[in-house]
């Protein structure tokens, strides 16, 4: 059993792949959890949808 496994999460502040919050989402991820991501201005989510499909984020 993954130490996150059953456990989901709302990541915050999430702007591209050089962002903390990707990071967290990534490590996240490999531990098991259900990720739902939000950023900060509409603009942004051309950037974060290609990231959340990398590891299966359905918005």
């Amino acid at each position: 059993m993954k130490l996150l496994e059953g456990k989901t999460a709302l990541i915050f502040g999430l702007a591209n792949q050089r962002s903390i919050a990707w990071g967290i989402a990534q490590a996240f991820h490999e531990h098991g959890a259900q990720l739902g991501f939000s950023y900060a201005v509409p603009q942004l989510e051309r950037r974060v949808r290609p990231l959340a499909e990398q590891i299966g984020v359905n918005f």
